[in-house]
This record gives C-alpha cells, sequence and structure tokens, in this order.
C-alpha cells in the first residue's frame, strides 16, 4: 500500500523543493493561511490539519533529486522503516531553463518489507509521461510558476492544488484502492497505470515430475524460444521432464529451465509420476469434493470416457504400467462387461449400455483410496465401478484440486552391514531418526492446491548422508530425502531393480511411506 506520493524539483536558488504532496504534510511541514484559501478566485474553507512528516526530507533531498549523471534511472531510498521509490529525470534545454536544466522527480513511499518491482514500474512510467509533457508544452515548469505566484501573494493554501496536485492524488487513491488508474491529463494525454501483483520466483523443477498444461498453447509461433518450440508436443500430462529432454533431444537443464518459465506464468503444474504401484490417499480437503456439486460435475465430465469400449481393460495390471487403462495396451475385452459382484454398482446396464456416473460413486471411489493399498489393488477391488472411465485422469484430478495425495517412499539404510560402509560407525537407528528429521523439515513447493517435491541435490552428498561422510555412488538416495520416483528416474531404473541395487549396497533398509 503507497504511503504517500509527493513531487519535488530542484529549484534554481532554493535548492530541491517539494512542490505537492499527497496526504499534505506526509513529506515537508505543511500549513495554510490561518483563515481561507483563496483558490481560482473563491473563498474555501482550511482544510483539516495536516500528519506529521513521515521522515526528514532534508537528510535525504540530495539523493532524492541527485546530480545529473544519477538520473534518468530508478532510485531507491530507505528510511524510517519505508522505501522511496523515484525516478529522477534531468531535461536539458539552454533556452527554456536558467541553470540550462530542470530536474525533477516523482516518488512513491511505501514500506520497506514490500515488494517495490510493480512501483518501479509505475515510477518509471510516470517519469517519462512527464518528461515528455514538460519538453512538448512546458506543463511542469508552467505549474510551478503558479506555485511561485501563490507563494509570493501570501496564498500558501493554492500551494498544493492544480493538474500534477490532482494527478498526485488520484493516482495515490486508484492504486490503492484498485491497484490500476486511468486518468485524463488533456484531449492527447492520459495517465495509465497498473500494480501487477508481485510473482514469486518459481520452485526447481526436479526431473521426475510432470508438467501438464493448463491452457492451450499453440506448437508453432509461440515464442523465440528454440528449447521451449521443441519440448511442447511433448507436454502431455504423461511424460516427466526427463522423460520430455530425451522425446525432444534436448538438454535435462535447459528443459528443467523452460519448463521452470511455464510454471512462473501458471501455463503449467507439476503432478507425480502416475503409476498403478503407487498409493494415493485422500486429506482433509476430501470435504470440499462432498459439498461441492459444481466439482463433481466437472469432475464426472473429466474422468468420464464418451466411448467405453475404446479402453483397454485388462483383467491383470502389469507392475511396469505407468499409464491409464485407457492407454495401456490393446488386448481390452470389446464385450459388455459381466455382471459386478453383489452389491456393487456398475456403469453399465445388462445390455451393456453405459450410464451417466452418479455423484455418489465418485465420491465412493475417493474415499475408497487410502494408505497401505496400491493403486493397482485398488483398480482390482472396482474394476466393474472403473468400466468407462480413465484412471488416469480420476487421480489427477483429485491431485490437482488438493483432496489427493501422492504417498512417496523414501529408503532409508538402517545397518552398517553390507557392502557399502557407513565410514564412521554411526548407530543405524540413529541414523533413521536423523533421516526421518530431514523429511520433517524438508520444504515442498506448493503449486495451485498440490505439493510438489522439492529440487534435486546436484552435488551427490546432501543433508545426513553428506554429513556422514558417505561417498558412494547411491549414498544419496538412502538419506531419507530422496523419494523413490527421483532415485528412479536418475538411474533409469525400474523400482525393482533399484531397491535391488540399494540392498546390495547398503544391506538393511527400511522405506518410509510419507
Amino acid at each position: 500500500m503507497i504511503k504517500a506520493v509527493f513531487f519535488t524539483r530542484f529549484h534554481e536558488t532554493k535548492g530541491s523543493r517539494v512542490l505537492h504532496q499527497v496526504p499534505a504534510g506526509a513529506i515537508v511541514p505543511f500549513t495554510d493561511s490561518p483563515s481561507a484559501s483563496f483558490i481560482n478566485g473563491e473563498n474555501h474553507p482550511p482544510p483539516s490539519p495536516r500528519q506529521a512528516p513521515l521522515f526528514d526530507f532534508n537528510s535525504i533531498s540530495e539523493y532524492i533529486i541527485p546530480r545529473p549523471p544519477f538520473c534518468d534511472r530508478p532510485l531507491t531510498i530507505c528510511i524510517n522503516k519505508l522505501r522511496i521509490v523515484s525516478h529522477p529525470v534531468c531535461i536539458d534545454d539552454l533556452a527554456r531553463y536558467d541553470r540550462k536544466i530542470y530536474i525533477f522527480n516523482f516518488a512513491v513511499v511505501i514500506e520497506e518489507d514490500v515488494e517495490m518491482s510493480g512501483y518501479v514500474s509505475v515510477v518509471r512510467k510516470l517519469a517519462r509521461l512527464f518528461r515528455n509533457l514538460e519538453e512538448m508544452n512546458g506543463f511542469l515548469s508552467k505549474e510551478e510558476e503558479v506555485v511561485e505566484e501563490s507563494d509570493r501573494s501570501g496564498l500558501a493554501g493554492r500551494r498544493g492544488r492544480g493538474k500534477v496536485y490532482a494527478l498526485c492524488e488520484m493516482i495515490m487513491e486508484d492504486l490503492n484502492n484498485y491497484c490500476e488508474c486511468m486518468i485524463p491529463i488533456d484531449d492527447a494525454n492520459t495517465v495509465n497505470l497498473k500494480l501487477f501483483p508481485p510473482q514469486p520466483p518459481p520452485p526447481p523443477v526436479p526431473s521426475y515430475v510432470v508438467p501438464l498444461l493448463t491452457i492451450t498453447l499453440p506448437h508453432q509461433t509461440i515464442s523465440t524460444d528454440l528449447t521451449l518450440l521443441r519440448i511442447l508436443p511433448s507436454i502431455n500430462g504423461i511424460n516427466s521432464v526427463a522423460r520430455i529432454a530425451d522425446l525432444a533431444d534436448v538438454d535435462l537443464s535447459l528443459t528443467r529451465k523452460a519448463i521452470q518459465h511455464l510454471l512462473y506464468y501458471g501455463c503449467v503444474l507439476l503432478l507425480d509420476i502416475f503409476q498403478f504401484g503407487a498409493t494415493y490417499a485422500p486429506t482433509s480437503e476430501i470435504s470440499s469434493l462432498v459439498e461441492d456439486d459444481d466439482m463433481v460435475q466437472e469432475g464426472i465430465n473429466y474422468i468420464t470416457v464418451p466411448d467405453p469400449d475404446s479402453l483397454s481393460f485388462p483383467s491383470r495390471i502389469n507392475s511396469s504400467d505407468r499409464l491409464s487403462p485407457s492407454r495401456s495396451g490393446s488386448d481390452a475385452d470389446s464385450t459388455a462387461p459381466s455382471s459386478p459382484p453383489h452389491g456393487q454398482p456398475s456403469l453399465f446396464d445388462p445390455n451393456g449400455i453405459s450410464k451417466p456416473l452418479d455423484p455418489t460413486m465418485l465420491i465412493q471411489l475417493y474415499t475408497s483410496l487410502g494408505q497401505g493399498k496400491t493403486l493397482r489393488t485398488w483398480v482390482v477391488e472396482h474394476e466393474e465401478l472403473l468400466r468407462g472411465l480413465d484412471v488416469r485422469r480420476l487421480i489427477t484430478f483429485g491431485i490437482i484440486k488438493g483432496f489427493l495425495y501422492r504417498v512417496h517412499k523414501y529408503v532409508v539404510a538402517t545397518g552398517a552391514s553390507g557392502r557399502g560402509e557407513w565410514g564412521n560407525g554411526r548407530g543405524g537407528r540413529a541414523y533413521a531418526q536423523t533421516a526421518l528429521d530431514a523429511i520433517d523439515s524438508r520444504a515442498t513447493s506448493v503449486v495451485r492446491g498440490f505439493a510438489t517435491p522439492g529440487g534435486t541435490r546436484e552435488n551427490g552428498h546432501g543433508g545426513a548422508a553428506g554429513s556422514l561422510g558417505m561417498g558412494l555412488p547411491l549414498a544419496k538416495y538412502v538419506d531419507g530425502t530422496h523419494c523413490l520416483d527421483e532415485t528412479c528416474t536418475e538411474l533409469r531404473m525400474g523400482e525393482k531393480e533399484v531397491m535391488g541395487r540399494l540392498r546390495e549396497a547398503f544391506g538393511e533398509i527400511v522405506v518410509i511411506h510419507r
């Protein structure tokens, strides 16, 4: 929020002067005439009492109106836990001005801890606009003559009035209330300003997450970024970042940076790799699904497949499957599904014609997920009910909305036996506790309602593992802070093979589900 707005200029004989300030008295002490103010030929009652100055202007005046070499660039000053955001301007004109130059500054005062990037663009645009107006018709210098005339005639109340003062007043009010303003100055000039909300820097993009586009992006002539043009066709909500880099034949670091840019502008969400061997469970936000009929209908429309016969729904799901049944194999039975078990509803009538999914069935499906049950087992238990639904979309919808979460697996080596030595003789149980503490303290990046794992560690010796001095290539993956998705992606191995390698290297290991 803007605390004050003021306009100051360097006078040839009086030095730096604050000509306009809003609120009055916020920058320098300001007093009106004792009785009345004479404005535009009319008497006006004296205004309300002014506030005390926010800071000592004289102590920073040489920075508000700097020397010409420091003009025409953004300048910020911190004082009294406030930040002054300004953009001093210097105009050279040998004929118009007594000292051949005209230096002025339009500044806003905000709190010191407020993100200032939006205000820098505002004062930069105002500086450019006032510079053009002054160069065209002396807009600022003419108003300054009016202020000086009021000082000489003893009508101090007239000071602080005029077009520039009105602009300062309206700019502060509109930006504080609406974060934008459109103020006409004359027939040819208008002040158009907008305060854009500051965007935090995007979190690191690990190689094992799956980007999902939230908007439709054309694959051609969208950007001059060659990396982005190459990876866009592979962003389908299924491929991980590492897989996208392989398909597009692009360096992994460049791929991660390009997706990070899309994440910054809200064009993608980051999901976990979809696997039938993974475990998904509802969060406390599942109540929002029960209470929101529109969300339920949105989910039904998103997960229902128009042509159920096109779905491939094998009776047994291989542990290596990573896609939904709608994208897996071609061994689906094209006939109508068999009768469901007693007491279990079906999406098909006895003639094999699909029926619309009942909202209560959708809620029942989500609430039946839980800890200790893999998605593979869950699908087998609800096979008939899931016919006509895209399982991958069913899970993805819950994660995006925030009422489902993926249960990750973290590996911790608990003993010193095996071929991988610890190196300092510390007990395995103590190390396991250290790893658990590391998991609890590890920061996660929350993106639009669901949590994505933090970035990978480039040096290979982080957390508790690094503190124990383990130099083995696999050592960083058994400190309890690296999920199995990350390990499998970086080692380019399946989960079974990775677990075998870790047991071979470290002996006894424990898998923590978090």
